[in-house]
């Protein structure tokens, strides 16, 4: 393995005009742990080609070279990365910002529905593409000390490793269409890298505050469940603490013979069989208990827990392709799954002398499936700035836009998710009352579904091309690829490339924002699905706003020709104030 082990930066320097020439640098890391915010770096690794790859020890290298590193991390050649949100953000502990990226992990994620390999980590993607074998066991050796020659050595065919590896994907990139999309994802890592850096912060007295009335809300329902089940048997533990032995309000088949005894033949205990009993005082009961418990055992006991010691915020990690879709994934904390409720929203705040600026997309899914569809009406609707849900509303019930009301309004809202994406009328009735909280009969149900088809033919006429045709493949509208098996559901040939043309617009809106916002105060701290949060200091606050709404509509009608693009944006000094 031909290398070269750079100890300071004098040693770099008759290296650097080629570094600085080179088209392509390969760039891998070997850091102390997994912590941006306590561990070091203690390699950087960069291959070019025509020259042996150097090995930084940044142990002798900094601080004195770190101004060397950031002229070629930041230089106008490609870096290819492996898992690059990883390494960006012990650059950014270094203030260094490389750009721009070609990360061979979303590389292989994007090619996996053209034949590409299940996995996306090195060792399978050097073994499917260049059939070469990369042993990773000196992965999880100590960085810390000495480091022996097996470590140079395997540092250094990482980073060979990912110059060959790009130069195989882009020709399979290309190939498969997938140029555009890629963009957007290698541009995105950056932003994924400065949201799970920066973090977001819990005002932790708020936060208790709520543990304490949740707690009191799971109790209040557990009392009106005992006036059902009979008074509980309660024992103290080992622990002192007190335990009941003779219910279980967390086990369905205790629920279900519960529900049984008390005149209640549901059959199941999910919330969809349970949403014709629900103005039962035992169903409300029921519903108040397993909100509260959730919420305590999901959100409010754990969250705490992971404030990091040294910044004092939250860091939730994001999966850039989490899902299927290419929709986010987030985890430690999801905080896509923090319930709406304002009372939790709150506790989301900007620390002193910042303001967070929060901006959603409106509608973007009707919009997208308005564009992929091609309907004069939604389209026409959309150019004109009008209420889509009032319209459907005045359209399904033949009233006046003018005289559709709140309840109609919101009716409409379910008809319109529910039914672009193929719901049989049965599913918008459980939609409808489980998502909106509308209650509406079979019939009209069935009523709202073939008025929706009538007001909308061309989303009639979307639905029965796919139906018809049953593809194999579908993409979104930057390109992303997926594909289909004979027993494929319908509504999936629907959903999927709506969904992900959303997530791609999203994720170009993020990639364009940290680019326009480098050497601001402006950083992104969160996204949920369509929405953006932001914090800034307080004089950057509408230079924010601005630059925040501008990304996202331009990113939105670059994408969507036809269909205008909106963003909403609030600034406020927690989430709640959206």
């Amino acid at each position: 393995m031909d290398y070269a082990l750079i100890s300071n930066k004098e040693a770099i320097l008759p290296y650097l005009p080629a570094v600085m020439q080179s088209k392509v640098l390969a760039v891998d890391t070997e850091t102390t742990g997994l912590n941006p915010h306590t561990d070091r770096i203690r390699l950087v690794q960069l291959a070019a080609e025509g020259l042996p790859v150097l090995v930084i020890d940044c142990f002798t290298f900094l601080p004195d070279g770190v101004e060397i590193l950031r002229d070629v991390l930041e230089s106008p050649n490609v870096k290819v990365f492996q898992n690059a949100k990883f390494d960006l953000q012990f650059f950014m502990a270094l203030y260094i910002y490389p750009s721009p990226l070609f990360d061979t992990m979303l590389a292989a994620q994007l090619l996996r529905t053209s034949g590409g390999p299940n996995r996306a980590n090195l060792a399978a993607l050097a073994a499917h593409y260049l059939n070469e074998e990369v042993d990773k066991e000196e992965q999880t050796s100590d960085w810390q000390g000495e480091l022996t020659e097996s470590q140079f050595t395997y540092a250094a065919r990482d980073a060979e490793v990912l110059l060959h590896l790009r130069e195989v994907m882009v020709k399979e990139i290309y190939g498969n269409r997938l140029s555009e999309v890629a963009r957007i994802e290698f541009s995105c890592a950056c932003a994924i890298a400065e949201m799970e850096y920066t973090g977001i912060c819990l005002d932790t007295p708020r936060w208790n505050k709520l543990i304490g009335q949740t707690e009191k809300e799971r109790d209040e329902a557990l009392q009106i469940l005992y006036t059902y089940a009979g008074e509980p048997v309660v024992q103290m533990s080992l622990w002192g603490e007190n335990v009941v032995f003779n219910h279980n309000f967390d086990s369905n088949p205790y629920i279900l013979e519960l529900l049984r005894k008390n005149g209640i033949a549901a059959d199941s205990t999910s919330k969809r069989d349970l949403s014709a009993y629900t103005g039962h005082p035992l169903i409300k009961a029921l519903t108040a208990y397993r909100k509260a418990t959730k919420a305590l055992s999901s959100f409010l006991y754990p969250l705490p827990q992971m404030i990091h010691p040294e910044t004092g915020r939250l860091h939730p990690h994001y999966g850039q392709i989490g899902a299927w879709s290419g929709r986010m994934s987030c985890g430690g904390p999801n905080i896509q799954q923090i319930p709406r409720d304002l009372h939790f929203r709150a506790c989301f705040i900007a620390p002193p002398g910042k303001k967070l600026v929060i901006a959603d997309y409106s509608q973007i899914e009707l919009r997208v499936a308005a564009q992929i569809s091609g309907d004069g009406r939604m389209i026409s609707a959309y150019k004109k700035g009008e209420d889509l849900h009032a319209l459907t509303a005045s359209l399904v019930s033949n009233e006046p836009v003018e005289a559709v009301t709140k309840s109609q309004r919101q009716a409409a809202k379910a008809v319109n998710f529910g039914l672009i994406f193929g719901m049989g009328a049965a599913g918008l009735q459980q939609y409808a009352q489980q998502s909106y909280g509308v209650e509406m009969t079979l019939e009209q149900a069935t009523q709202f579904r073939d008025s929706f088809f009538k007001a909308y033919p061309g989303i009639a006429d979307w639905h029965r091309r796919i139906k018809n045709a049953k593809p194999t493949e579908e993409r979104t509208l930057t390109g992303r690829k997926f594909t289909f098996g004979e027993n494929s559901g319908v509504t999936g040939l629907y959903n999927t490339p709506v969904q992900g043309t959303a997530a791609d617009i999203l994720k170009a809106a993020l990639g364009t924002l940290v680019r326009r916002t480098k050497g601001t105060t402006i950083r992104a701290v969160a996204v949920v699905h369509d929405e953006i949060l932001l914090e800034t200091d307080e004089s950057e606050v509408n230079s924010a706003a601005e630059t925040l709404r501008d990304s996202m509509e331009s990113a939105g009608n670059k994408v969507l020709a036809d269909v205008p693009c909106v963003a909403e944006v609030k600034i406020a000094d927690t989430w709640a104030g959206k």
